[in-house]
């Protein structure tokens, strides 16, 4: 079994695809499954030029209009089978995501893995930043790559639903293998004092990720508990608000970085991820590595993740009352607060590694596709 791994990124960079890639890619070469991993990219020229094309104020906009350029998902196509063809001895094709076809570009099998699609996206988020016609054009294209696929792999059931419901694929073409957490090994679950509510939120995009809402229930959450304090990591922002901390974007390729991105997760009694959407949820994965309980909305594949009332909250998606009161129980519940993450813990050593997802991918490959 050689397969070969594709991705609009460098495949085994610490950053791609929110740390997954490299985990990921590194798992199926352990299990023999990968033969190589490459970026699928643009030269510079052409991709400058497909950002002009894209070109609108402001920013955000621009930015959604160059994510759902079918002019360049064609252009990333072109050059995906460039590198396939370079290739030889492939038994198939794993790309990640649907940001050009492997299935269109090459006869031999090809295969994908998603934690969310355009449709989804769009339902939830954005859809009012590109025209009518842009969307449909978006949505027709990822039709088209998926049904080049022989199968499907998707982190959740919310997705794998989205891909019959939105895509027409047949389910017997979608497989929910699940994700791991982006860490070399677990670290020890640190020894935490409760006494004092800590939370944390640990997101780049922080107006996707539900940052208003956040701050919103914060401000509720310090007139029952004055101790209480926030961190917000990620995005850049210049807040003055009593018990918010916000040190910015920290680099888990920096390794004071990193090491300051765990002291906050060892320290923290809880994670918080109210998220407007989400495909998946990595920063509830590492919080529950170190033994926190977190809160997250009830949309995407959250709930998948998160179990009420066992390993942490679900709360009403943008709905900031519903989100401080989950807060205010746990700061106000210490016991109850380390049981939930006791609980997350043992959740990620059983449900959530590399290991056990490629393993997975890995059996359906032979057994269903012969692969």
């Amino acid at each position: 079994m050689r397969l070969l791994g594709l991705i609009p990124e460098p495949p085994f960079d610490p950053l791609s695809w929110s740390g997954s890639s490299a985990n990921f890619f590194g798992a199926l070469r352990d299990h023999g499954v990968l033969a190589c991993a490459c970026e699928v990219s643009l030269g510079s020229v052409r991709d400058l030029f497909e950002k002009g094309r894209s070109v609108s104020m402001p920013l955000r906009r621009w930015k959604e209009r160059y994510h759902s350029s079918v002019s360049r998902f064609a252009a990333l196509t072109s050059a995906a089978g460039d590198i396939i063809a370079s290739q030889r001895d492939l038994g198939g094709v794993l790309q990640i995501g649907a940001w050009f076809s492997a299935g269109i570009a090459t006869r031999v099998p090809c295969f994908s893995y998603h934690d969310g699609n355009a449709a989804l996206r769009y339902r939830h988020y954005g859809r009012g930043l590109v025209s009518e016609s842009r969307r449909q054009a978006h949505l027709a294209w990822e039709k088209s790559v998926y049904s080049a696929v022989r199968g499907i792999f998707v982190m959740s059931d919310w997705l794998a639903d989205s891909f019959v419901r939105d895509y027409d694929m047949p389910a017997s073409k979608i497989h929910v293998v699940g994700a791991g957490i982006n860490m070399e090994s677990l670290p020890p679950v640190p020894s935490r004092s409760w006494s004092a509510p800590k939370y944390l939120f640990v997101g780049k995009e922080f107006v996707r990720k539900g940052g208003k809402y956040l701050l919103e229930a914060f401000t509720a959450v310090r007139r029952e508990l004055p101790e209480a304090e926030l961190t917000i990591v990620g995005p850049e922002l210049n807040l003055r608000v009593p018990g918010v901390q916000c040190p910015g974007y920290l680099s888990k390729s920096d390794p004071s970085d990193l090491q300051r991105l765990e002291d906050l997760f060892a320290s923290a009694t809880a994670v918080v991820l109210p998220s407007i959407y989400e495909p998946f949820g990595i920063s509830l994965l590492e919080g529950m590595a170190y033994g926190v309980p977190c809160i997250a909305a009830d949309r995407c594949a959250m709930p998948e993740i998160v179990r009420d009332g066992e390993t942490g909250l679900v709360v009403h998606a943008e709905d900031s009352r519903s989100l401080a009161d989950a807060m205010i129980q746990l700061g106000c519940n210490p016991a109850e607060a380390a049981r939930m993450g006791a609980a997350g813990r043992r959740r990620i050593e059983s449900d959530f590694t590399w290991t056990t997802v490629t393993g997975t991918i890995k059996a359906i490959l032979s057994d269903q596709y012969h692969i």
